[in-house]
């Protein structure tokens, strides 16, 4: 259910598209898109739509509601929302216009989650903007064809711009943190690419660090997608890889040089991480 006061000038464009099943197996794709100039009165509001929807303001301003969520849209800002919950937007300016996409796909939810981690949706002000408007402009074009070769192009283009609102997104975050995450992060990084071959914790990684270790752990998994520990046992993988490969070392003595616990503690690890054991990932490259 939903209540709609869809003022729009008569040269506004509005393109709908039923995806294909093979479009329903790709990354992304559209169901429908538009270019409206709206009236003051413009107004959307639903409880739910079965989609995503990407707003993009070229002139003017809006205001959107996700959820718990309520920002404007002011000139140059895009936004991604969830169709699934209560959402709404309307025009706060005399004219509004902007680009609108309603999209699905296989890839929707996991860049949604990284772009808004707990649905936490806001809007961004996206650089480069003739860049950007032409990507949105390319998708437009390949709707109306829909074909297989559209549908890819669909995909691809679609990827592109959710890529440039989650980096923007991202960009944003760590603006709004007076403290230099981007610098702790890398800073941890290069005490692990040292010393992971010690038996090192996260208070050891953060020594030097003036910052709770919790605040950390949550800036570092915004960073990387993982936590600090998690990425010390990947790197220890990671070179426990090129030693398998490239010597006649024993597994036991490249679980101590990688700094694992004991032999059992690093079989358990790499199989849990590569789906084989060592000696197995060793045979495989002999």
């Amino acid at each position: 259910m939903g209540k709609y006061d869809e003022k729009i000038s008569d040269n506004s464009v509005w393109i709908t598209a039923t995806p294909t099943e093979l479009a329903k197996t790709l990354p992304f794709y559209i169901t429908e898109a538009g270019h409206f100039t709206a009236e003051k009165d413009y107004m959307v509001q639903r409880e739910t739509h079965d989609s995503f929807l990407f707003l993009y303001t070229l002139h003017g301003e809006g205001s959107v509601k996700s959820g718990d969520f309520e920002f404007s849209l002011p000139l140059g800002f895009a936004v991604i929302i969830d169709c699934h919950i209560p959402h709404e937007y309307h025009s706060i300016s005399d004219k509004w216009e902007f680009l609108w996409i309603h999209f699905g796909g296989r890839s929707v939810i996991s860049l949604f989650d990284i772009t808004y981690p707990n649905n936490s949706v806001r809007a961004v002000c996206m650089k480069n903007a003739e860049d950007f408007d032409e990507r949105i402009n390319d998708i437009t074009d390949e709707v109306k064809q829909n074909d297989i070769a559209a549908n890819i192009h669909i995909s691809s283009h679609m990827h592109s711009v959710f890529n440039a609102v989650c980096l923007a997104a991202l960009e944003k975050e760590n603006v709004s943190i007076k403290h230099n995450s981007a610098d702790d992060v890398r800073a941890v990084i290069k005490y692990i690419e040292k010393n992971y071959f010690n038996p090192i914790t996260v208070d050891d990684m953060i020594e030097d660090i003036h910052i709770s270790k919790y605040h950390f752990i949550r800036r570092f998994k915004r960073a990387m997608g993982i936590t600090p520990y998690s990425y010390l046992t990947n790197y220890r993988i990671n070179m426990s890889k090129k030693f398998l490969r490239s010597t006649d070392k024993t597994i036991s003595e490249i679980a101590q040089i990688c700094g694992f616990l004991d032999t059992s503690n690093f079989i358990t690890h790499f199989k849990k991480h590569t789906g084989e054991k060592p000696l197995q990932y060793r045979r495989d490259f002999s």
